[in-house]
């Protein structure tokens, strides 16, 4: 069965030490989470602090529910991998097994050299770390992300495979099944029409479509990944918030709309 992971930004209007009795309320046992922002100018996203660490764990521990991913780890031209010393411990306390980092650097060899030191950090806490590519970084295809990793080679790196990011940046399901299966480590969920709105980025932090709402071949984009792979339901619904629509209620469409097409029958 493939498991399905709860992510943050689906629910941004709620704190994360809530998040675990949502997912449990609907029937997931997994959470995604911010630990770090993309970058000091973005720090938008709801995050797990060094001061929420305990009531978090205990939030997680009285629902049953573990942590799958941790977000954002940015290469940057000025990145210091040392530097996330602090959250990849705070992700190594909360339970999480994999975390999403993002190219942020044009220069291919500096970027591959911050990739594989973080890969190297993430390993020896138990951390499995994938590339997330998209237009809003400099990975900005499933191709460039699949040679990126060819070149470093190392084993502690994967591709995160994200729909919108796929169509938004020209790819097609072709793409996805041309690529390395054992390159890619995870993928989220998520819907749309297939022609990008005027805001791209608001779409990706603010409104997406809850799977089966959109154009998105999701069925075949489910099709194309590697069997088990894990998957984020990340689909930020700041529409149905604005109409009053509660998290539990909120997430409980996402969550039937995924499994129908994630486990259908």
């Amino acid at each position: 069965m493939t498991r399905l992971a709860l992510h943050q930004l689906s629910l941004r209007d709620v704190k994360p030490v809530d998040l675990p009795a949502v997912a449990r309320a609907v029937g997931v046992d997994t959470v995604s989470v911010f630990v770090t922002p993309p970058s000091p100018d973005l720090d938008i996203f709801p995050r797990v602090t060094r001061e929420d660490v305990a009531a978090f764990r205990t939030a997680c521990s009285d629902s049953g529910v573990g942590v799958h991913n941790v977000e954002v780890f940015s290469i940057g031209p000025e990145t210091k991998v040392v530097d996330f010393s602090a959250a990849l411990d705070l992700g190594a306390e909360i339970g999480a097994t994999r975390l999403t980092a993002l190219v942020q650097d044009s220069d291919r060899g500096r970027a591959s050299d911050g990739l594989g030191a973080l890969a190297d950090a993430a390993a020896a806490r138990g951390i499995a770390v994938s590339i997330e590519f998209m237009k809003f970084s400099e990975c900005r295809s499933i191709g460039a992300g699949e040679g990126l990793l060819l070149d470093i080679g190392h084993d502690n790196l994967s591709l995160l495979v994200d729909p919108l990011h796929l169509f938004r940046t020209g790819g097609t399901v072709a793409d996805l099944v041309a690529t390395d299966p054992g390159l890619i480590g995870a993928a989220q969920i998520c819907d749309g029409p297939m022609e990008a709105p005027k805001s791209p980025f608001g779409e990706a932090v603010e409104d997406r479509g809850i799977p089966g709402e959109g154009a998105f071949p999701l069925a075949d984009f489910l099709a194309a990944l590697p069997p088990n792979t894990p998957i984020d339901m990340e689909v930020p619904m700041k529409r149905l918030a604005k109409a009053g629509v509660g998290p539990v209620e909120r997430a409980q469409r996402l969550v039937d709309a995924s499994r129908a097409l994630v486990e259908p029958g």
